[in-house]
């Protein structure tokens, strides 16, 4: 298998394969309006209430170098069948897959760039689930960014009677770039303001064969 990295700068709605996925950017882009970041105070879930189950907030964990899941959506614990709240987001992948998540998340935080992952899930039964997970930079209170986000999956799942996911496997990842104003108080913050966190375009090789 091989993982395609990616990082662009246009037609972001294009890139973005579920429709959750994309109305989930769409709200994100005009709540920040013209911020990197959107407040997390700023938010309106009333306006997004059918994507209320889906969504996440991911922030760093305890260590430098792991998340966690701050807070997931009744039909995202339902996915995972397991409660996520405070669980460590990088359980279940492989290392170099974890490499490759982390990477792209520490691309949300420091670079306040979203970014999309899009994955295969088995379930205890040898079920098949595709997902897609966004990830999009918010303020968090007190400071500091939080991922907030969506996980995604491409088919029901109510109805699939699994206990368990027993298997998570990356099929792509991306990191969509937007733009930043030159005077944004959060870029000078984090010294990003014109540095892209990924190369335009990388093939990682070395992931899990079919």
């Amino acid at each position: 298998m091989l993982v395609n990295e990616e990082s662009e700068t246009s037609q972001a709605q294009s890139q973005i394969l579920h429709p959750g996925s994309r109305a989930l950017f769409s709200f994100w882009e005009t709540t920040r309006a013209a911020e990197a970041a959107p407040r997390r105070g700023a938010l309106d879930l009333r306006q997004i209430r059918d994507l209320v189950p889906n969504l996440v907030i991911i922030e760093p964990g305890p260590s430098s170098t792991g998340f966690r899941w701050r807070l997931a959506g009744t039909a995202v614990c339902g996915l995972y069948q397991r409660e996520l709240t405070g669980a460590d987001a990088l359980l279940g992948w492989d290392s170099f897959e974890a490499h490759v998540v982390k990477r792209f998340l520490n691309g949300v935080i420091h670079g306040l760039q979203p970014c999309l992952l899009r994955f295969r899930m088995y379930t205890d039964l040898q079920q098949l689930v595709g997902a897609e997970l966004i990830g999009l930079p918010l303020q968090a209170e007190g400071g500091g960014i939080h991922v907030f986000g969506g996980v995604f999956p491409f088919r029901e799942t109510l109805s699939l009677g699994h206990r368990a996911i027993s298997k998570l496997e990356l099929s792509g990842a991306r990191s969509i770039w937007t733009e930043h104003l030159p005077g944004d108080q959060l870029v000078r913050q984090l010294g990003q303001a014109g540095e892209r966190p990924f190369r335009p375009f990388q093939v990682i090789r070395g992931g899990r064969g079919p």
